[in-house]
């Protein structure tokens, strides 16, 4: 059954990204969006993520049953009709749809493989396998035709829910039988706090790049496939670094937290500075260097202190939903260039807040 998981993270997160860098590019294309649009478009997807995942999370719904096949089946309808809207009003109203399936698909198919930590290890290199091949053919596919990434997207969704649904009833008796280990009313001390504010800022970032990034890149005048290949990098050097900690012991430690916090500030700021290629996918690439760090310590943390997975996938939808939204405003208001190094001073001030504040 892990196997079946581990294909069905690979699926889901390859349907989710194919069609995660296609919103901006279709939106650009078809609409002539504005960077406030493209952060309000990362904004509905991912808030509705988040608040879902938390009500989930508060309701202390048990994870009794596999969600993620009906989520998948669900995130494939949507996919699918996201070509058949003639405004961007419509999208959201199915970006924020779609948050909602992926508020359940996620934790389910993480309680999984929560009672071995090996499993845990193979899960990352899935999904982050799956994000690096959606987010590599998206370009490519938006170049061939703009919808193409989306029935592609729906496609893969599709045969995840089908892969899991051959295997309903042993999932089912699975889940059944799984511990409810994630609902303790556990105190969050200062270490735990640290490690969960690094991931949200790391996804911070991540949503501006995913969102934004491409309406900087398209100004430059990239094409929708180097546009793509760039922000692989970033997800390529994430696999790399989830396959390097997965053969050590990750610690907690102040250095390298400061060292996360300086690397994240540089990939905004020197994306804005600078108009070159090579240096965008030098900068970018080092998020994927300090986005794997913070995420598996702070999802080991986590679970090691059986604290709700739900919680957990909170944090990443918040700095998803804010970051796409926040630096499309400040994009919106200081020009595209200069919203990128405001957004990589406002990272600095994070660290300032984290080391001064977090008690």
């Amino acid at each position: 059954m892990e196997k079946i998981g581990y294909l069905n993270s690979f699926l889901i997160s390859s349907a989710g990204y194919v069609v995660t860098l296609s919103i901006p590019l279709f939106l650009i294309s078809k609409f002539n969006a504005s960077p406030f649009i493209l952060g309000i478009a990362g904004f509905f997807g991912n808030f509705s993520y988040t608040t879902f995942t938390y009500i989930f999370h508060k309701l202390r719904l048990k994870l009794d049953f596999p969600w993620f096949i009906l989520s998948s089946l669900l995130i494939s309808i949507n996919y699918f009709f996201l070509q058949f809207c003639p405004h961007y009003k419509y999208l959201f109203i199915l970006f924020f749809l779609n948050g909602i399936f992926y508020s359940r698909f996620w934790p389910s198919i993480q309680y999984l493989f929560s009672k071995n930590s090996f499993h845990l290890n193979k899960f990352n290199l899935s999904w982050a396998g799956g994000v690096i091949f959606g987010m590599f053919i998206s370009g490519y596919l938006f170049k061939i035709k703009e919808t193409l990434p989306f029935l592609i997207g729906s496609f893969f969704a599709f045969i995840s829910f089908l892969s899991g649904f051959l295997y309903f009833e042993k999932f089912r008796l699975f889940y059944k039988g799984l511990p409810e280990k994630f609902y303790r009313k556990n105190h969050l001390d200062k270490e735990i706090k640290k490690v969960i504010f690094l991931n949200f800022t790391n996804f911070f970032v991540v949503g501006g790049m995913l969102f934004i990034f491409p309406k900087l890149a398209n100004i430059i005048g990239y094409s929708s496939p180097l546009i793509s290949n760039i922000l692989t990098l970033l997800f390529l050097m994430r696999f790399f670094m989830f396959y390097i900690l997965s053969k050590i012991e990750i610690v907690f430690n102040e250095k390298i937290l400061f060292f996360s916090y300086l690397s994240l500030c540089l990939s905004f700021v020197v994306t804005g500075i600078l108009k070159n290629a090579t240096f965008h996918a030098i900068f970018i690439s080092l998020l994927g260097i300090s986005s794997a760090y913070s995420y598996r310590l702070a999802i080991f943390k986590i679970i090691e202190k059986g604290i709700s997975t739900e919680l957990h996938e909170a944090v990443i939808g918040i700095g998803l939903f804010t970051g796409s939204l926040i630096v499309g405003i400040l994009s919106q208001i200081f020009g595209i260039f200069n919203g990128f190094i405001f957004s990589g001073a406002l990272v600095l001030l994070f660290f300032l807040f984290q080391e001064y504040l977090l008690k």
